[in-house]
């Protein structure tokens, strides 16, 4: 077992480690979202292995049991004796288990500096490459790694299953909300206005709309129970580092002062709610003709009475005191509950607009539509099955459509995908089209190509697929610029007190000597 002192060391490197990690993929420029969501899924859970271990090393250095103290008294006393007799175990441990393979702990570390949709990149480009060499076309090699480690970026596997599995169709990884359930609870809320889906989505936060009477059943208080639940597990899966506690304690907060002010929107505190108050039979009315209905019936004349004899049992009167307590909180519980909501509305606002702008645009799209929208949004990098079952007539190589059958032959002559288009610096790869050809110098592959060979990718060299024009247009760009500056000081002119004309730089350097 490891000294109490190593425990802090180990400690300490894994938090500088785990910050590395952090900084190494908050530098990574993604563009996709799965991916964006995974590393702040990643991020957060490298941030709970910090809290984890700085509360050990807090743990430690307390020292509640003392061992530690005991430790460094041995050290202290006995240095050398103390190290061989650590180097003599560690020794022996090696010897006892030979072959157990130690990995230095950087290589745990590596996947979070590969970013991983640069090896994607790579390898479509080794498909591209087998693709061709399949098909006997003039392929030349396509630059990837072969010896790319198992796992070679943050995003594994089962990170991309869990992904999947973790957001409903609708929501769409997190770029929409999906209050479907919470809708349909809505509707069984009695008394509730009956809404669509599409105007629910525009005034569910509304909570002052709703009659107060509907807020004190059981229906109302499971819809919102529902919409809170939903929005604390959005946060958690959507938006995993946003700091959700904080808002939740400044919202109870403004809560709790705006309530013992009677402001709370929706439930502020009015002069009618005492008017129709019966003291007497403890029983609020939200009419005044059902109060003077009341006031006016026998049950509450023989109460009233009983109450001036002192007749009224104590009993009661402690059953009607707490039946009112109980339903005061059960008020200020629904109250907390809307104003919560309320906050993640507020945060949550752009997702919103863009849900309803999404159910609106998807109400007029026949289910064909939308099963092709599904297939076609952002589609992900699969390798070729070699053993497919259903083989599909292709005789025109014709390339394959959202349907995976070849595209129709008009099709194909209308965008030109019958042209082909080579790229050297994208290491000789084929576009099929000018449309694709075009596309690719606003890519990531091309300019990181281009940065490689040290020239930037602006609009000027677009349409340079060769290195060497790329390289010589970069070099006369960069000679013209030191010709302006040579220009500026050769051609503009100074005159001296005498009246000789000279050039900026000559009159500069006989002023500096003091000859002018």
């Amino acid at each position: 077992m490891d000294s109490i002192i190593e425990q802090q060391r180990q400690a300490h490197e894994d938090i500088e480690r785990l910050e590395q990690a952090i900084v190494d993929m908050m530098l990574q420029d993604l563009s996709k979202h799965r991916y964006k969501l995974i590393r702040e899924q990643k991020i957060d859970s490298l941030l709970d292995q910090i809290q984890t271990r700085s509360k050990l090393i807090l743990d430690l250095g307390r020292d509640e049991s003392g061992l530690r103290h005991v430790e460094m008294d041995s050290i202290a006393e006995h240095q050398f004796t103390e190290f061989y007799s650590r180097l003599g175990n560690i020794r022996s441990h090696n010897r006892r288990n030979p072959d157990v393979a130690v990995h230095p702990p950087e290589i745990e570390y590596v996947k979070y500096m590969r970013n991983p949709e640069e090896i994607e990149e790579q390898q479509k480009a080794r498909m591209a490459r087998e693709n061709a060499l399949a098909m006997g076309e003039d392929a030349l090699e396509i630059p990837f790694e072969d010896n790319l480690p198992a796992e070679q970026t943050f995003v594994s596997e089962e990170d991309e299953h869990r992904l999947d599995t973790m957001f409903s169709g609708e929501e769409r990884l997190g770029r929409y909300v999906d209050l479907n359930e919470q809708h349909e609870l809505y509707l069984n809320v009695r008394d509730a206005q009956r809404l669509s889906y599409l105007d629910y989505l525009a005034q569910f936060g509304k909570f002052e709309l709703y009659p107060r009477k509907l807020k004190t059943s059981l229906q109302y208080a499971a819809y919102l129970d529902s919409l809170r639940g939903y929005f604390d597990g959005f946060f958690a899966r959507a938006m995993p580092l946003f700091d959700l506690p904080k808002t939740t304690a400044e919202a109870k907060d403004k809560f709790a002062d705006a309530w013992a002010a009677g402001t709370v929107l929706g439930w502020e505190a009015s002069d009618d709610d005492h008017k129709l108050l019966c003291t007497v039979c403890n029983k609020q009315f939200e009419k005044e003709t059902t109060f003077n209905a009341h006031m006016n019936s026998r049950k509450h004349q023989k109460a009233a009475a009983r109450s001036e004899d002192g007749n009224a049992s104590s009993d009661k009167q402690d059953a009607q005191k707490q039946a009112g307590d109980k339903k005061a909180e059960k008020e200020r519980e629904a109250a907390w509950s809307e104003s919560l909501i309320r906050t993640h509305i507020l945060v949550l606002a752009d997702k919103i607009r863009d849900t309803r702008s999404n159910v609106e645009r998807r109400q007029a799209l026949t289910e064909e539509e939308r099963k092709q929208e599904v297939d076609e949004e952002e589609p992900e990098f699969e390798e070729d099955n070699e053993d497919k079952d259903e083989q599909i007539y292709n005789p025109l190589n014709l390339p394959m459509g959202w349907d995976g059958k070849p595209i129709p032959y008009w099709l194909y002559k209308l965008h030109g995908l019958g042209v082909k288009f080579s790229c050297e610096v994208c290491g000789n790869a084929i576009y099929r089209g000018r449309k694709a050809y075009e596309k690719h110098f606003q890519e990531s592959r091309h300019a990181t190509n281009m940065r490689r060979l040290g020239i930037p990718n602006t609009r000027q060299f677009h349409g340079m697929v060769a290195i060497g024009e790329a390289q010589s247009l970069w070099e006369r760009i960069q000679k013209e610029k030191k010709q302006v500056v040579a220009s500026t000081d050769t051609f503009e002119e100074y005159e001296d007190s005498e009246g000789n004309v000279f050039n900026k730089k000559t009159y500069f350097d006989l002023k500096r000597q003091g000859l002018i």
